[in-house]
């Protein structure tokens, strides 16, 4: 499709929600100053599509062979921070979806009402300028500059900052494995799920290489077509989606379970790696371990629901390095009943005094540790291998 000299926007009138038309809300004031910022002119045509309905909050620009996408915010009371940024993943997914590559992604605040620099909010921002959208007119709104993340740690870091301030917002946990390699955790059901998309987007950005794990949830088993469609367009982006199939298979062939939903199940409980015993916070060295071991769980006269409903849940794990983690399955060091981390007394006592210099924690702290732990713990003790073991004080 061809477009005259001037700038030329296109406009999918119709709202996808609220019964409104963008030709009520795109005033000439707001598109002039739209297309100033992009083109550097003031000037230019218009084009309102009454077919169908706008995704994405969208708006195109055309401009000297160049197609730009536009998103635009709410207008007046925000909706909520949900779905304040629903919007702008639809728009980036067809950001990504489009052919050319002569394009580019802006995000442009209209007037609204309503607190949109909290932590949350302000970690988004950073999310979408890293995924490559650029903010037109932010001093309109905010009182601090949006910075692009410059790692996949930094992101990490800042995103448990804001878990930490709203514990209900769980829908998404990054890890680092390896040099260049993040692993993503994102559960496909409810509105956070295009938060899972959008930071995914980022940390493809950030990352030689991005493991997408979808974990289903509510009978959904993966995220909707449209973004897996983009991020698949994203070469570094391996999509795994999850579902009780994939579980059970897992469960009935390895002892050492190590489930997408074990792991997403301990980042919501416990947060990022970060072993239980010792100061070790690298996470290519941690791993989640069983308190009561798969292996055991099977021998149980429970259901194959219950077992696996065991050997998943979070509260039957925790974050060990491979050194505690080792020691932990072998019975050299255990974790009593009541929390408390004590040695094999026959070990030799050269080995006592390394295992109690590289054990700092001497009991499970309180953040680790609940009544489900405990009887996690309880289970494990029953197990003959352990009952035959003398443990002392560390």
């Amino acid at each position: 499709m061809s477009y005259s000299q001037k700038p030329h926007f296109v406009v999918k009138n119709n709202s996808q929600k609220g019964g409104y038309k963008y030709e009520d809300i795109l005033t000439e004031n707001v598109l002039q100053d739209v297309c100033q910022k992009i083109t550097g002119v003031f000037d230019y045509t218009l084009e309102f599509d009454n077919e169908g309905y706008n995704k994405g909050r969208l708006a195109t620009l055309h401009y000297n062979g160049a197609k730009h996408f536009i998103s635009f915010s709410e207008t007046g009371q925000i909706s909520g921070r949900n779905y304040f940024f629903q919007s702008i993943t639809t728009a980036l997914v067809s950001f990504f979806k489009e052919s050319s590559m002569n394009k580019e992604i802006h995000f442009y605040f209209l007037d609204l009402t309503g607190n949109v620099e909290t932590k949350y909010y302000t970690f988004l921002y950073r999310v979408m300028a890293t995924a490559g959208v650029r903010f037109l007119n932010p001093e309109k709104i905010l009182n601090t500059k949006i910075n692009n993340f410059n790692s996949i740690d930094d992101l990490i870091a800042v995103k448990e900052q804001v878990r930490n301030t709203n514990r209900s917002n769980n829908s998404t946990y990054l890890i680092q494995e390896q040099e260049g390699t993040t692993e993503i955790y994102a559960k496909t059901y409810g509105a956070n799920k295009k938060e899972s998309v959008l930071i995914t987007m980022a940390a493809s950005i950030l990352s030689e290489y991005v493991y997408l794990f979808e974990v289903s949830e509510q009978g959904l088993r993966s995220l909707p077509r449209p973004d897996t469609e983009a991020l698949k367009k994203l070469q570094n982006i391996k999509i795994i989606t999850t579902d009780i199939t994939m579980e059970r298979r897992e469960f009935e062939q390895n002892n050492s379970l190590r489930s997408p939903k074990f792991i997403y199940n301990l980042l919501d409980r416990l947060g990022p790696k970060k072993c239980a015993l010792c100061d070790c916070e690298i996470p290519q060295l941690i791993e989640g371990a069983h308190i009561w071991p798969v292996a055991d769980i099977k021998n149980t006269s429970l259901t194959f629901d219950e077992k696996l409903e065991c050997a998943t849940d979070g509260n039957n794990g925790i974050w060990l390095c491979e050194n505690h983690h080792s020691m932990y399955d072998q019975g050299i060091l255990a974790i009593c009943k009541d929390g408390s981390v004590m040695y094999d007394n026959d070990l030799k006592d050269s080995d006592k005094g390394f295992i109690s210099k590289v054990t700092e924690a001497r009991s499970l702290s309180n953040s680790i540790s609940n009544s489900y732990v405990l009887e996690y713990l309880e289970k494990r003790y029953q197990n003959q291998h352990f009952l035959n073991k003398t443990y002392v004080e560390l």
